[in-house]
């Protein structure tokens, strides 16, 4: 209650945040004389005794990792105090928005703003993993943005640090599904780079206002995360590059911390760079500093570190609960349907949960994830959507009059004509092409796509071996049932990574592929989906 004091010296003044499992509270230090923040931990009546423990055990962990780490974007933990036999964390007090709250009630944000979160977030994420501490579930909801100008990654109450024991089942999935990395997804092995996928989860769903692999369904947003390529982004511009290298689905191919920051300065320098009078200097601050906000002392949420970032995953303040999550089956039971859905998805990303407890866990989060869903939750909330930026890249119109079919190729780009095919050649990287083509086909254009296939298996083909098929997709192009082939060819540093795609048309395959080192193949995801929306079929002359 307000006016109690917890360790003898921090005195609770009232309830800023509010959960299922969870409040914060502002407090008054008596020794320092300052305002704190103090995470208490509730816990469900009738809880079982092991699992009581096993969840102090683990608010103490989520102490513990967060007080070993020192950086401005890493929310500081003050002290660790217990009182009626249960831990209360204490906290510097930040004015702040979580991102998720931002993204809802204001829409996308700038692609500057978002590159500036990047950055500092990397940073973040470099100094726990430097201390070998991972986050496991950075999303929206975890970041804060500060009336200072800081953007602060917190929460790391499903954190572990390697010395600890694991408390969760084997094999179960913690986190927001729309932000768990493809390898979590499977159940393989977690690492840095799965912090870093989510990361970019969160990164373009700032940008887009939408996470990348939604589809309505958490079953189908997860088979999505593990095999399907993300939704091409409309509004992140130069961002796009940076999303497509964190998102990548090979975490050995993904980019790492350095890469990511280094680029994300290349563009908050140049394409990003802020043009107005007065721009923010501090190298911390992701957005101008504004005056704190008079406390308001009231037991409803204020938006301080108190609101859904600071809660455990699953969690939402309870006058704040969207639409979607009140009618929400119980947590101990799945909704009708859902364990049978559960049951059919492939083996390989079932073995990411364990029937049960794992399922608990997942619908919970679920749950708090919808709120970038397409549910009715988030269609109610107001937002202010940007218009679509143009392409990521600077970009010149080919049209072939006499073949019917034009795209957009990268400006600059060398065109070499080989008789019924033209590539562009990057003139900076002759390993990074885009080919365009029409040429006799029959069938349908998942028959093209499977010669295609065959033809670049070949002993003979220009395509070093191994040739390894990476997917089959059935797709669209210019409006029209098109098929998609991912391959590589060869292997080491000379692996080259092709996209093609297809449709067939009164006897024709209009087609173009972009072939480029492995290396590169994050980054060049953008022309090759600038490509897709930009082809068009016309009559021929």
């Amino acid at each position: 209650m307000p006016g109690n004091t917890i360790g003898g010296r921090y005195t609770l003044r009232a309830a800023i945040g509010h959960g299922g499992m969870g409040t914060v509270w502002q407090a008054a230090d008596s020794l320092l004389r300052r305002d704190v923040a103090v995470k208490e931990v509730l816990l469900p009546a009738g809880m079982a005794a092991e699992d009581r423990t096993a969840m102090y055990e683990r608010t103490l962990r989520e102490a513990r990792a967060a007080a070993a780490l020192s950086h401005p974007s890493v929310v500081q933990v003050y002290d660790v105090v217990t009182e009626g036999g249960r831990p209360w964390i204490v906290m510097e007090l930040l004015h702040a928005r979580s991102l998720a709250d931002l993204i809802i009630s204001d829409g996308p944000l700038a692609p500057r703003a978002v590159a500036k979160i990047g950055v500092a977030l990397l940073g973040a994420l470099e100094v726990a993993h430097s201390a070998g501490v991972l986050h496991r579930d950075v999303k929206p909801a975890n970041v804060l943005i500060c009336t200072d100008g800081r953007c602060v990654l917190t929460d790391f109450g499903v954190a572990r640090m390697p010395a600890e024991s694991n408390l969760t089942t084997p094999g179960m999935v913690l986190g927001s599904p729309h932000f768990i990395s493809p390898e979590r997804a499977v159940g393989g092995k977690f690492g840095p780079p799965s912090d870093l996928f989510s990361l970019g989860v969160s990164l373009f769903t700032a940008v887009e206002g939408r996470p990348p692999f939604d589809r309505g369904d958490p079953f189908e947003t997860m088979r999505a995360i593990v095999e399907d390529p993300p939704v091409r982004p409309v509004r992140a511009g130069a961002l796009a590059p940076v999303l497509y290298g964190l998102l990548e689905k090979d975490p050995a191919r993904r980019w790492d911390v350095t890469r990511a920051r280094q680029v994300l300065r290349e563009l908050l320098a140049g394409p990003l760079a802020n043009n107005a009078a007065h721009h923010v200097t501090d190298p911390y601050a992701v957005v101008p500093p504004a005056p704190a906000p008079v406390p308001q002392l009231t037991a409803a949420p204020t938006g301080q570190i108190g609101g859904r970032a600071m809660l455990a995953p699953g969690e939402l303040p309870t006058d704040r609960r969207p639409p979607a999550l009140e009618a929400a089956a119980p947590a101990h039971a799945a909704p009708d349907g859902l364990l049978a859905r559960f049951r059919r998805l492939p083996v390989r990303l079932r073995v990411g949960a364990v029937a049960g407890l794992a399922l608990v866990v997942l619908v919970a989060t679920i749950a708090a994830a919808s709120m970038f869903s397409g549910s009715p939750a988030s269609k109610a909330a107001p937002a202010r959507s940007a218009a679509p930026s143009g392409p990521p890249f600077p970009v010149q119109p080919f049209i072939d009059g006499t073949r019917g079919f034009g795209l957009d190729v990268p400006a600059g780009w060398t065109k070499v004509t080989g008789g019924s095919y033209y590539d562009f050649i990057d003139p900076g990287d002759h390993g990074r092409t885009l080919r365009v083509n029409r040429e006799r086909a029959g069938g349908t254009a998942d028959d093209f796509i499977r010669a295609v296939a065959r033809e670049q298996a070949r002993s003979s083909s220009k395509c070093a071996a191994p040739f390894t098929e990476i997917a089959e997709r059935d797709v669209q192009l210019a409006n029209r049932p098109a098929a998609e082939l991912e391959y590589t060819c060869g292997d080491g540093a000379t692996l080259q990574h092709a996209l093609w795609r297809a449709t067939v048309l009164d006897g024709w395959a209009y087609e173009f592929r972009l072939m480029v080192t492995d290396s590169r193949f994050a980054e060049s995801r953008v022309i090759y989906d600038h490509a897709v929306e930009s082809y068009h079929l016309n009559k021929p002359s």
